[in-house]
């Protein structure tokens, strides 16, 4: 049984430098809940061959005093960057995740199991979408929707998007909280990372604060924000998804995020440069397993990738010898 604890955040906290990770660069989020900022910084930095008739943003928020100061906390954000973060951003982009997106989006003190529980139930359909990420057998929490329509421009027969996932969950917790993130173009998940789904079960996560804890790989080379887990993909953080589209058409695309099984542990993810070619900095998803890989790289580059706070903090469950 998982043990609940309520610890002291100044027991907890410690500076990224402590590390001994050196970092040349920053990454900034500032909480937004309006979906029309979203969607601008959505598509800021992207190729273009699109545009956006329409956006809706579903998250959670709730006010917490801090240093006598009300402050809003918020699921949703958008993100800057300056200089080289370890994650391998640039630019600029938007923040969905279970918790604080401020907290959890921003380069600073590394928060040990870092949380902020909303305590809110997903919707129905957003259950649906996460059921074919991960299983959540006591269903989903402290989602984040955020969904727009847009058109296809004449030339534009596919999309391209960045994305960093991250995870407090991993790795301690793989294989029992098993928080995901869904990318669905027109209903169709696309987001497959190593053929896999995009949850913290997903070969590809690395441990990026604590190298030797619950058996997670070292991936502290990428630490850059509080979050313990990131998924990569040939060395990269920055993965580059994308899907199909008909010139012209109108179509949906849907980013969801959720707490499985629980409201606690923070996972959050980052997704920037939306547009009709491929953005810089990231590497080509893979497919669903049991999908044939492209050939060559310029084939994937061309589209075929394919379909492709504080809080409580759980404590460890004791290891096994």
């Amino acid at each position: 049984m998982i043990i609940r604890k309520l610890w002291a955040l100044c027991a907890l906290s410690f500076l990224l430098d402590s590390s001994g990770i050196v970092k040349a660069g920053t990454l900034t989020t500032t909480n937004d809940t309006i979906a029309a900022d979203l969607a601008n910084a959505l598509t800021t930095g992207g190729a273009g061959g699109i545009t956006i008739t329409g956006e809706s943003l579903n998250g959670n928020h709730f006010e917490s005093i801090h240093n006598n100061k009300v402050e809003d906390i918020d699921s949703s954000g958008v993100f800057s960057t300056v200089g080289t973060n370890n994650f391998g951003l640039s630019g600029s982009g938007i923040v969905i995740s279970t918790g604080n997106a401020a907290q959890d989006g921003t380069t600073g003190p590394g928060l040990y199991e870092v949380t902020t529980g909303f305590g809110a139930s997903a919707t129905p359909t957003e259950a649906s979408l996460l059921n074919q990420v991960a299983s959540a057998p006591s269903g989903w929490n402290d989602a984040t929707e955020f969904d727009i329509t847009f058109t296809a421009g004449p030339n534009t027969s596919h999309v391209f998007f960045n994305t960093v996932f991250t995870s407090a969950e991993y790795p301690v917790f793989i294989g029992k909280f098993i928080d995901g993130f869904g990318l669905f173009l027109n209903g169709t998940n696309i987001a497959f990372a190593g053929g896999h789904p995009v949850n913290i079960d997903n070969p590809g996560m690395v441990n990026t604060l604590f190298p030797d804890d619950g058996g997670g790989k070292d991936g502290t080379a990428f630490q850059t924000t509080p979050e313990e887990g990131v998924l990569t993909l040939n060395g990269s953080a920055v993965i580059t998804y994308s899907g199909d589209v008909t010139p012209g058409s109108t179509n949906t695309l849907t980013f969801v995020i959720a707490d499985a099984n629980d409201t606690a542990l923070d996972t959050t993810a980052f997704i920037q440069g939306l547009g009709n070619a491929p953005p810089s900095g990231g590497t080509p998803a893979s497919p669903p397993m049991g999908t044939p890989e492209p050939s060559t790289w310029a084939m994937m580059l061309l589209g075929f990738a394919g379909l492709g706070y504080a809080g409580y903090r759980r404590a460890r469950e004791p290891r096994v010898a």
